[in-house]
């Protein structure tokens, strides 16, 4: 899938980036397309895919934890429960009708209480459309992908600095734009901390 998705957890955030071209086939439709849907607080849903199955499953998502979160009376779920729905679902749809998505998935969990059974802190999923998933310190789909990795590989540290957070994204995205001939000038990026979810403008 040509849309390019880049995301690293630190210890205090996790950010995540997407390309915001819309396309179908080689027809450009638009360049600022938001494609990381909030989904409950703290909690971030990058996709890249077919335009229709995005836009769907990121409402399936979203407005199920809603539902979930009326159920439990007013608690959130965590990120990694709310990452094995993501799996789940992809999964249950693979012999009835595909969603043809690739996601990152990023969270930041407060301390709620001292029985919880997941650790607080920042969290990122890697899921394919097959339902595959794993918890990694940085990911990347799309043809950026392997730019994108080389550089977190090299660089990334789980002790960054919100700023230096900042400044790492934005050499990826330089580099993608650099060596990846199809386009990929604008990209949405979303930084998931202790205070919720913010946009970060300054990196282009």
């Amino acid at each position: 899938m040509a849309a390019t998705l880049i995301g690293f957890r630190c210890d205090d955030f996790v950010m995540v980036a997407a390309t915001g071209t819309a396309a179908h086939y080689y027809i450009k439709l638009m360049d600022n397309d938001d494609t990381i849907a909030t989904v409950d607080d703290g909690k971030l849903l990058a996709l890249s895919g077919e335009n229709g199955d995005r836009v769907n499953f990121a409402q399936l998502i979203s407005r199920n934890l809603a539902l979930q979160r009326v159920r439990a009376h007013g608690r959130p779920s965590t990120t990694p429960a709310v990452a094995n729905y993501i799996r789940t679902t992809l999964a249950e749809a693979l012999r009835q009708g595909p969603y043809q998505v690739q996601s990152l998935f990023a969270g930041f969990d407060k301390a709620v209480s001292e029985h919880d059974d997941d650790p607080a802190g920042a969290k990122l999923y890697y899921l394919d459309y097959l339902g595959t998933m794993e918890e990694v310190p940085f990911a990347a789909h799309g043809y950026g992908a392997t730019f994108a990795m080389a550089l977190l590989d090299e660089k990334w540290r789980s002790d960054l600095t919100p700023q230096q957070g900042v400044d790492l994204m934005q050499q990826c995205l330089d580099e993608v734009k650099k060596r990846v001939i199809l386009s990929n000038e604008h990209f949405v990026v979303k930084c998931a901390t202790p205070n919720g979810v913010e946009v970060i403008t300054t990196v282009s």
